[in-house]
């Protein structure tokens, strides 16, 4: 299954990507693969984030393999304007904090 997400994935946004992708998985039960294009995302903020590794911890208690597909470039939050954007893979990122290591 492919959903593309388009706009903001943020506080006020969230709740409802949640519903949509929970409906779509309960919908079919033949799903193996969840693909979530990012291609028309213009911001992600921490609860976007929190969202996206919701809908992967869900995905893989149901043995559905999960997928970020066209992640652009990251762009810092409109008023994070300090934080650092990692230049290595998100799923890097990830499993090295996950794993308890950490390489700047």
């Amino acid at each position: 299954m492919c959903l593309a997400l388009a706009g903001d994935l943020d506080y006020d946004t969230c709740g409802d990507v949640l519903d949509q992708v929970r409906q779509a998985l309960l919908d079919r039960d033949d799903v193996e693969n969840l693909r979530l294009n990012c291609r028309e995302l213009a911001v992600v903020d921490s609860m976007g984030l929190s969202t996206l590794l919701q809908i992967h911890r869900s995905a893989r208690a149901d043995a559905i393999r999960f997928h970020l597909d066209d992640v652009g470039p990251a762009q810092p939050a409109r008023g994070h304007r300090h934080l650092r954007v990692p230049d290595r893979p998100v799923s890097r990122v990830i499993r090295q904090a996950r794993d308890g290591r950490s390489r700047a």
